[in-house]
């Protein structure tokens, strides 16, 4: 019976073990101060709780292992794709996204490891698991209010030093948006096609024919500000194209379900985070209408958040039973 638990417990660790170094990578990199210190202080809080996780697994007879989840490799990934900010004003901006994703892919995989616990009855894990999944929703919170002040910081920095038109962060942000919405789409598409259970297929074909009529709306805004679409990926852009592989990591098919919500729940607040430094900079160049479009993208994109969200317990639910009968 807790030989599921432990292969839970291994994730969790290898995700956060690889988020802490992420996240001194964020701080070091970090260009303003206060997200430094929101960046050094959760990657303390994140080896507090790998550790704690640790312990454990080997109180439960287990023992961490090379293997690493599907979430470690997702987590291992975003350094990488920090790497693609336009310059060095906006990677701060890129690496609270990329937290703010992390964060909440961090939640939701708590979330089925609490599921798990309390199904076989192991109340200590569940408990430990819930605790670290309140520290995890308070850091996103954190996170969330830092991006809008630092995406603005960092526009404004930007236009004082840039010799490029003041439009020109809009569009390349309506790009990248864009080129995020169009890999969504097929990472969610993608997901549905190989979901076990019936109402998470559902829901992940609806969001992804959303998500065409989204990137169909960016572009054309583009179109109207006389730009194209870019033929190059985005930081978000890479990590949805991402996100169907790391999904094969699963320890079980019927897993898989779970997981597929996980990741969508975890993408969506990419997208709201995505949304917002949009919103921030249409603002900043007093463009009302890409800033009003911004906000009701961001609007479905919360949407899908919720409705993400609550699939979580109950295929968490069906997924670690079904591991069970197969054991």
């Amino acid at each position: 019976m807790n030989q599921p638990i432990q292969r839970y417990l291994e994730d969790a660790i290898a995700a956060e073990k690889s988020f802490e170094t992420q996240l001194r990578g964020f701080a070091k990199e970090a260009k303003f101060a206060e997200p430094r210190s929101l960046f050094e202080t959760h990657a303390d809080e994140t080896k507090r709780q790998y550790e704690a996780l640790t312990d454990r697994l080997e109180a439960l007879g287990g023992s961490t292992s090379g293997f690493k989840g599907f979430l470690a490799h997702l987590f291992n990934s975003a350094p990488k794709m920090a790497q693609l900010a336009h310059n060095e004003k906006e990677r701060t901006t890129q690496d609270l996204m990329m937290a703010f994703a992390v964060e909440n892919a961090e939640v939701a995989m708590y979330e089925a490891l609490a599921i798990a616990a309390q199904t076989i009855g192991d109340g200590t894990t569940e408990d430990l698991v819930r605790r670290i999944q309140a520290e995890e929703r308070e850091t996103a919170a954190k996170v969330w209010h830092a991006l809008a002040p630092c995406a603005q910081q960092a526009f404004q920095t930007a236009a004082n030093e840039d010799s490029e038109s003041a439009e020109s962060p809009v569009i390349r942000y309506l790009q990248d948006a864009e080129a995020a919405e169009r890999n969504f789409e097929d990472a969610l598409a993608s997901f549905s096609k190989n979901c076990e259970q019936p109402d998470v297929k559902s829901l992940l074909s609806m969001m992804s024919s959303k998500a065409r009529t989204q990137h169909e709306r960016l572009e054309a805004r583009l179109r109207e500000l006389d730009a194209t679409p870019s033929t190059s990926k985005s930081i978000l852009a890479h990590l949805l194209a991402f996100t169907p592989l790391t999904a094969q990591a699963g320890h079980d098919e019927t897993e898989k379900s779970t997981q597929h919500l996980m990741i969508t729940y975890s993408a969506a607040a990419a997208e709201m985070a995505m949304y917002e430094s949009l919103a921030v900079a249409a603002s900043e160049v007093g463009d009302g209408e890409t800033e009003a479009l911004a906000r009701e993208l961001q609007r479905e994109e919360e949407e899908d958040h919720r409705l993400a969200w609550a699939k979580i317990p109950d295929s968490a639910r069906l997924s670690i039973q079904a591991v069970l009968s197969h054991s």
